[in-house]
């Protein structure tokens, strides 16, 4: 007898969370869109704050010289 997993059982199985997908999904186009940009605006934030992490000690220790 064949197995007949279906897609979402393999979704499952897989640790994909179908409820997100499913209130992702029940959002306007535009309010996801507003989603992604506050996502997008995040991940810059956290990579300029990390930039400026790593450029503080190699001017301290320039200055220190």
């Amino acid at each position: 007898m064949a197995d007949c997993t279906s897609a979402l059982d393999i979704a499952i199985q897989a640790g994909i969370d179908l409820g997100l997908i499913r209130d992702n999904l029940r959002l306007s186009y535009e309010e996801r869109i507003l989603q992604h940009q506050d996502a997008l605006n995040l991940a810059l934030a956290i990579e300029l704050a990390g930039q400026q992490l790593h450029e503080r000690p190699a001017t301290a220790s320039a200055a220190a010289e």
